[in-house]
């Protein structure tokens, strides 16, 4: 009896003095008056404070999400939302302060925007940090288990591969593609040692918003990877020639034109292992295409959050229900992406059916910066340097 009396006053010790977090005990304070000269300074203090910790502002996992000006409604739009404006902040009364709380996981990253009054769709004014998206900058939270990726940074103090501008005119296609061509360091024209090629869908997108260069060169440097040349090419119309009428077409001038011409101009591998094609979103459907179609041509792909659902689910039917292909196979999305359970069932069956598969699930969104912050795991898993780590 009296060990159960000691749990007891235990228990209501521990729940007496379990801390509340620092902005619950300021919404607190704030509505425990009427003083609207207090609520105001109360609000002062603590985003000066909020201000020097870093917004959104941070509590273990939890997130609270702030706007401090004149609006009627603060709505809150992201990756966690599917990019719908749902989340609508509230108000703490008394003030023009606007909050929203929610919890993720330790070492997620997601985009983000906020938006006044149901049309003003605007970046965190309280948030440096921003990140490149296909439709504009972002604004970022970060978690605080989430690990930066040191790799999509120019460094001065090591060797940098070239870029060169080429086109390539298509006859399959009846037109003329645009490409950048990375040479790695020390590039080698004539050496018996033939190098890996690395075939990049929406080619301006990964040198512009994936950091693509940067990861290359920094791979390289650190012996994370080989020497490889970096194929970058810009489509004419993404949607038509990597979902809609010229995805075959598109398919075939990778498979029958590009390659012969690029190895006809550098120094590549010329089998099936030494070829990468990887792409984002309805550039991982086309290459999923080109490397099932021609896994004599390409013997590895790259699939970054892979949007398989044009022509019903046509590309990812015509694997998951096909003969095992020789193709090795990587695969990364967000999970707080809507197409994340179709990826996992593609993984599943794949490697049910005998493929050398490697997928990777992170509490991030459909974005470029989850792909630019896995790249280097892609490109490790195929391209390994000798003796790397």
């Amino acid at each position: 009896m009296k060990k159960l009396f000691l749990l007891i006053i235990f228990f209501f010790v521990s729940i007496r003095v379990l801390p509340q977090t620092h902005f619950i005990n300021f919404v607190q304070r704030v509505n425990s008056s009427a003083d609207t000269n207090f609520k105001s300074a109360e609000v002062d203090s603590f985003m000066n404070y909020a201000k020097s910790s870093g917004v959104p502002f941070l509590e273990n996992d939890t997130v609270c999400f702030l706007y401090r000006g004149n609006a009627v409604q603060v709505n809150l739009a992201g990756d966690f939302t599917n990019w719908q404006p749902d989340i609508k902040l509230k108000r703490l009364a008394g003030t023009n302060l606007f909050y929203y709380i929610k919890t993720f996981e330790n070492n997620a990253r997601l985009d983000y925007k906020l938006v006044v009054d149901t049309a003003r769709w605007i970046l965190d004014p309280l948030n440096p940090n921003q990140v490149a998206g296909g439709y504009g900058q972002n604004s970022e939270l970060a978690m605080p288990g989430y690990v930066k990726p040191w790799e999509i940074k120019y460094y001065d103090n090591e060797k940098h591969g070239t870029l060169r501008n080429q086109s390539v005119f298509s006859v399959l296609t009846s037109s003329s593609y645009q490409l950048q061509i990375y040479l790695p360091p020390g590039y080698d024209s004539v050496s018996a040692s033939a190098y890996p090629s690395v075939y990049f869908q929406d080619g301006t997108d990964y040198t512009d918003l994936g950091d693509a260069i940067n990861i290359l060169d920094n791979l390289i440097d650190s012996n994370k990877i080989k020497p490889v040349i970096g194929i970058f090419v810009r489509p004419n119309n993404r949607n038509i020639e990597y979902a809609e009428s010229k995805r075959n077409q598109y398919a075939s001038f990778f498979e029958n034109e590009l390659t012969h011409f690029i190895d006809s101009c550098y120094n590549t591998i010329k089998a099936p292992s030494g070829r990468l094609v990887l792409g984002d979103s309805f550039g991982g459907n086309i290459s999923a295409l080109i490397a099932y179609n021609r896994p004599d041509v390409f013997g590895n792909c790259g699939l970054q959050s892979a949007a398989f659902w044009p022509n019903k689910y046509e590309v990812y039917n015509l694997i998951t229900n096909g003969v095992a292909k020789d193709v090795k196979i990587h695969s990364v999305w967000g999970s707080y992406e809507s197409l994340s359970s179709n990826l996992k069932d593609f993984d599943t069956i794949l490697s049910k059916k005998g493929y050398q598969i490697k997928c990777a699930e992170y509490p991030e969104g459909h974005s470029w910066g989850l792909w630019k912050a896995h790249l280097d795991d892609m490109l490790i898993y195929f391209f390994p340097a000798k003796g790397a780590d």
